[in-house]
Formats: C-alpha cells, sequence, structure tokens
C-alpha cells in the first residue's frame, strides 16, 4: 500500500447526479411516501445545495425520514433494486477508470459523502471501497428513527469526519492526500489537503479552483 491517500466525493464525482435526490425520487416513482410533500422538499433542498447554503441537517433528516421505522433487512430488497435501476447508469465511467487507476497505483482510498450511510454502503461495495465516510443514520431496537447519527458529513462535518477516520487508520497529516470533488460545500476539505482537484466543479467550486490555481479536471458525462 502506498503511503498516498485517494479522497473521492460521490456525487456528481464518481456519479453523474446526486444519490440523496435519486433515492427520494425513486421513493416517490416506487409510492413508497407521498407525492406531493416529498416532490415539493426535494426539490427545494436539491437547489439550495446547489447554491452553497443548504441547510444539511434538516436536508438529512429529510432524506432519512424515507427510512423510518424501517429495518435493514426491510430495505435490502428496494436498495438492490435502486442500485441496479438507478445507480448503476448512474456511474460515471471515466471517474471509474481514475479509481482503477488509483487502485492499480496501490493507493490508499477513502469515499467521502454528505449522502447517508445507508444508501452510500452498498454503493461504495459497488465501487471496489472498503473506507467510506458518510452521515450517520441513528438506529434503535433494530429499527431506522429517521434521524442522523453525530454530526452530518457535509462542509466542516465531512472534514471533521476525515480528520477521524485518519486519526483511526494511521494517517497523522493531509502530506500526500489528494481529494476529488465537485462542490462548494466541500471547500473545508479541499482546504486541508495537499493536492484539492475540482471534478466538473459548479461554478463557485470552478473560481475557488481557478484563484487557487487548483486543478480542474472535466470527465466527460456519457
Amino acid at each position: 500500500m502506498s503511503d498516498k491517500l485517494i479522497i473521492f466525493d460521490l456525487d456528481n464525482t464518481i456519479l453523474n447526479g446526486d444519490s440523496d435526490y435519486s433515492w427520494i425520487k425513486f421513493m416517490i416513482d416506487s409510492d413508497q411516501v407521498d407525492y406531493d410533500e416529498y416532490t415539493k422538499k426535494n426539490e427545494y433542498f436539491y437547489d439550495q445545495y446547489y447554491q452553497g447554503n443548504l441547510d444539511y441537517d434538516a436536508w438529512a433528516e429529510f432524506a432519512l425520514s424515507t427510512f423510518k421505522d424501517k429495518t435493514p433487512e426491510q430495505l435490502k430488497e428496494l436498495l438492490a433494486e435502486f442500485l441496479n435501476s438507478i445507480i448503476e447508469p448512474m456511474i460515471n465511467i471515466y471517474a471509474l477508470r481514475l479509481l482503477h487507476e488509483h487502485s492499480h497505483d496501490n493507493d490508499f482510498m477513502l469515499l467521502a459523502s454528505a449522502t447517508n450511510s445507508i444508501i452510500v454502503q452498498p454503493i461504495a461495495e459497488r465501487l471496489g471501497f472498503k473506507h467510506i465516510i458518510a452521515t450517520d443514520a441513528e438506529i434503535i431496537d433494530g429499527r431506522y428513527t429517521g434521524k442522523m447519527k453525530g454530526e452530518s458529513a457535509l462542509g466542516k462535518g465531512k472534514l471533521n469526519k476525515v480528520k477521524q477516520w485518519m486519526n483511526k487508520n494511521g494517517f497523522t497529516n493531509f502530506e500526500n492526500t489528494t481529494f476529488y470533488s465537485d462542490s462548494i460545500n466541500d471547500l473545508p476539505l479541499l482546504l486541508e489537503v495537499s493536492n484539492p482537484i475540482g471534478v466538473n466543479p459548479d461554478e463557485q467550486l470552478r473560481n475557488v479552483c481557478w484563484e487557487a490555481n487548483w486543478e480542474i479536471i472535466e470527465l466527460p458525462i456519457h
């Protein structure tokens, strides 16, 4: 294993789209949740995210409400269908090649997503990640409560969770650390790593990349 730590964001970096947003749309289309309520809130939070001023705690609990009172066993079939029918076509093959290049170089790879761990875990397994950072879902008496456990993994929360993970896994600093992300919401972590890279960055992050002379890569969206 090399001494390089390579961190990947998930949504709009490896995926051509947002997994949280897509999950809620999947639940709406599957008649699992109220159409009007969830459609309106899903669009509202999605717009807030891309403006860079999302109340992530509110968003996370909205997304997690789709799991409330369900057991992991009850969700297996739904998650498998979601992964196969929705997520699989969203995987950017050029991002996948990038993952394979780092894997071939024996780099240590970490998937760091603001999306909840219920969704991120099966996606991470599909992509070959052994280590993930995500927003943890609270579970009590074997059922999801619809609430977060601990802080969210967005913005400073993602940075905090990555630091905690690094301390547990023998990484003492951000030297030789690369982070691939599309979003201005990831700026706290991008500012810490030694090699920040914007991947098809949003307008705000693109401007930061230009000003800071950070690398930008444009992955074709097939």
